[in-house]
C-alpha cells in the first residue's frame, strides 16, 4: 500500500473516533459566531462533519487525494452538498496555491486542527525549502520532519489568516497543559501575524496509535492502542 493511502486510512480511524467521542464538537464550540470556515487539513472529513452539524458552511483543503476523496463521501453519505461544503485538492505550502486560494474564497475564520501527513524521503526532500523559509535549519528538520512539517502547516495557515484578516483556529495534541504561562511557541506566531489577543484551552483525551494514526512523542513511536493525549486550543484574533 502506498504512503498517502494507508495515511487516509490509517487518519480515518483516529478521526472516526475523535468524532464519535464528541472531542471534534468540542473544538466546533470554539468557533460560535463564525459562519464560513476555511479548514486547513479536512483529512478524511469527520472535521468537516462537525463543522457542517455546529451550522457552519466550510471551504475543506487537503493536499491529499485520498482523504479529500473519503471526505467527500462522509459528507455526501450524510445527506450534504456544495451548498453546506466546498472541496479544493490543493497545499498551502505552495504559495501559488495559497494566493488562488486567497483570492476565490472568503471565510469568517481559518481553523487548522491535528495537522498530519504521510511520510516518505521524496516527500521530506520537498519540503525542506518550505522549511527553510520558515525559518527551520537541517538539523532541526532531520530531528523530527513530522514536527517540522507541523509547524510549517501551522505558520502557512497564519499567512492565510493574517491575508484574509480574520481569526485563527488552533488545534495541537500534546501530553502537557499549554497556557499563556507555558507556551512560547503561539505566543511566538501571534506577535509575528500582529493579532491582538490569544485565549488558550485544554481538553483531556484519549487517542488511537496502534489501529489508527500512529503518534509519535519525542521522536519515538508509540505503539499502544489508546494513548492519552491533551487537546490544545489556541483562538488568536
Amino acid at each position: 500500500m502506498n504512503e498517502i493511502k494507508q495515511y487516509a486510512e490509517q487518519w480515518n480511524t483516529s478521526a472516526q473516533f475523535f468524532y464519535e467521542k464528541k472531542y471534534y464538537q468540542w473544538m466546533c464550540e470554539k468557533l460560535t459566531g463564525f459562519k464560513t470556515v476555511m479548514e486547513i487539513g479536512c483529512g478524511t472529513g469527520y472535521s468537516t462533519l462537525a463543522l457542517i452539524h455546529s451550522g457552519h458552511k466550510v471551504v475543506a483543503i487537503d493536499k491529499n487525494l485520498e482523504c479529500i476523496m473519503a471526505a467527500k463521501k462522509l459528507i455526501a453519505d450524510n445527506g450534504y452538498t456544495k451548498e453546506n461544503v466546498i472541496f479544493l485538492e490543493g497545499d498551502v505550502a505552495d504559495a501559488q496555491f495559497r494566493e488562488q486560494t486567497l483570492s476565490k474564497y472568503a471565510c469568517d475564520i481559518v481553523i487548522c486542527w491535528n495537522v498530519g501527513s504521510y511520510w516518505n524521503k521524496q516527500m521530506i526532500q520537498s519540503y525542506v525549502p518550505y522549511m527553510l523559509e520558515y525559518g527551520l535549519n537541517i538539523d532541526q528538520i532531520k530531528e523530527n520532519p513530522e514536527s517540522s512539517y507541523s509547524e510549517l502547516i501551522i505558520w502557512d495557515a497564519c499567512r492565510i489568516s493574517n491575508v484574509k484578516g480574520v481569526p485563527i483556529h488552533i488545534i495541537d495534541r500534546s501530553g502537557e497543559i499549554i497556557n499563556e504561562d507555558t507556551d512560547p511557541y503561539f505566543h511566538a506566531l501571534k506577535d509575528e501575524f500582529h493579532f491582538s489577543k490569544i485565549v488558550y484551552d485544554n481538553h483531556r483525551a484519549k487517542s488511537i496509535s496502534s489501529g489508527g494514526r500512529v503518534l509519535i512523542t519525542s521522536g519515538k513511536v508509540n505503539h499502544e492502542g489508546l494513548v492519552d493525549i491533551i487537546f490544545i486550543s489556541v483562538l488568536m484574533k
